[in-house]
């Protein structure tokens, strides 16, 4: 009897192995998160995915909680192979203003959600307050691309129509605006907004006359704010060329954009100029420069480069190194804050191509935005923008967490915040350095939370308890 039970365990065990072997093999989903669709997954939306993801738009919708929950998959595969959202810059090499990845949390979040299939919570999170007899709030992603982020236009300018068909290969074609300008006028900012966002990838904008790079459109950056005092020279009679990559269209597309152009009052503090670096090529700086953006031109093939500046001393200071560049999404590189270098730098570029590629003869260049002489003293975080058609405000409560003074954010435990958002605790940026340096971690706060098209942050902090 016991050599039979133990002829029959044996082949039970062999059975099911076998079975095991035999079946596909799946990745064991999270049975439960605490992830949810409208706390964490809709701001995520809202700061990296529905500049394309909308209707009419570049790509699928993902507005509502239905059409994230259909896509859960596509967003969990491209967030943890870091294809979406379009940005190839390695995290840590350079500080950029126009940064659209997702950080590692985010990604976390949004595999953590599909994972668990997607729970939608619709806003009845407990906030640790009484119940209300009011229903919950539809929350779903939110996008306006009506206001103007920098405020109401100077001069606000149509360009002409270009048709694209659902055949055309990806193209770029170049518009020529005249401004009309009958005297000199200092330029401190831009603003494109396209006809028809369903084809527009990208858009360059130069002087016709001068070829001097003013900035660059993105879906998810559409202006250029250069720093305080800072403006670009626009002679009277000034053409500005606008070079538009398009992409295929569903259908047959009229695309008609407008340009938005902000004029300083007087005359820039310092020129600034283009500094151009060719493909394997390095150059010496003959004055101190001081780098505000730049703009790579990409060939087909090239898989990674690198953007770097070798000091007088000796010491490299990595200033870009992006792999798996998209050539669709040509994207800018805007500086926190402009990027400082002493006379007798060294800019250089170094690309790699793929094996197969067929390497033009000059391929990657990097013209670079910059103004000599010392960094401007007023210069540290860039202003923010006035949003007066979009801006809202909300008000917060909560404990602060933590500090980060070099990063001018802090992290707090709040409650809930009517209207924006649940009960959680979140990281902010802080819009003025002496808000910053009167609170600490343990203190407890009140303040106004401004939320624009550009993003959220704190202003008119009140320390209502300091930390004991």
């Amino acid at each position: 009897m016991r050599a039979s039970l133990a002829s029959m365990l044996l082949a039970a065990t062999v059975m099911l192995g076998w079975l095991a072997w035999s079946q596909p093999v799946r990745a064991h989903a999270q049975a439960t998160t605490t992830v949810q669709f409208d706390r964490e997954i809709v701001h995520i939306l809202d700061d990296h995915c529905v500049m394309c993801h909308v209707e009419p738009g570049l790509a699928f919708p993902l507005i509502t909680y239905e059409q994230a929950y259909a896509a859960r998959w596509q967003i969990r595969m491209d967030a943890l192979d870091h294809h979406m959202a379009p940005w190839p810059a390695t995290l840590g090499l350079g500080d950029f203003a126009n940064d659209n990845s997702l950080t590692q949390p985010e990604i976390d979040f949004l595999a953590s959600w599909a994972e668990s299939y997607g729970p939608r919570n619709n806003g009845a999170v407990d906030p640790g307050v009484a119940a209300t007899a009011s229903a919950p709030r539809l929350i779903q992603a939110h996008v306006d691309f009506d206001p103007w982020v920098l405020g109401k236009p100077d001069l606000l300018l149509s360009l002409t129509a270009n048709t694209v068909g659902p055949r055309d290969a990806p193209i770029t074609r170049r518009i020529v605006i005249d401004p009309k300008l009958t005297h000199e006028r200092w330029l401190r900012g831009l603003e494109y907004k396209p006809g028809d966002r369903r084809v527009v990838h990208a858009v360059y904008f130069t002087i016709q006359e001068s070829g001097q790079w003013l900035g660059s459109w993105t879906p998810w950056r559409g202006f250029v704010s250069l720093p305080a005092t800072l403006a670009y020279h626009l002679p009277a009679g000034t053409h500005i060329a606008a070079d538009i990559q398009y992409e295929a269209a569903p259908d047959t597309v009229v695309d008609a954009g407008s340009l938005g152009l902000y004029f300083a009052q007087g005359p820039s503090t310092r020129a600034i100029v283009d500094v151009v670096v060719g493909p394997g090529a390095t150059r010496k700086l003959e004055a101190d420069m001081n780098l505000i953006a730049f703009q790579p031109q990409l060939a087909p093939g090239l898989q990674s480069i690198e953007v770097a500046a070798t000091l007088p001393e000796g010491p490299k200071r990595v200033l870009l190194f992006a792999r798996d560049i998209p050539l669709k999404w040509p994207t800018p590189y805007i500086f926190s804050v402009p990027v400082a270098l002493p006379k007798d730098s060294e800019l250089s570029v170094v690309e790699h191509f793929s094996r197969d590629a067929l390497v033009p003869a000059h391929a990657t260049s990097v013209t670079f935005s910059a103004y000599a002489g010392a960094a401007l003293a007023a210069e540290s975080r860039p202003a923010r923008t006035a949003q007066p058609l979009s801006v809202r405000h909300f008000k917060l409560a909560g404990t602060v967490k933590s500090v980060d003074a070099a990063d001018q954010r802090v992290l707090v435990q709040h409650g809930d915040i009517p209207g924006f958002m649940s009960a959680m605790t979140m990281s902010y940026d802080v819009g003025k350095r002496e808000d910053l340096k009167q609170v600490a971690a343990g203190d407890e706060i009140q303040s106004d939370v401004v939320v624009g098209d550009s993003g959220s942050y704190l202003e008119n902090i009140k320390v209502t308890r300091h930390a004991k």
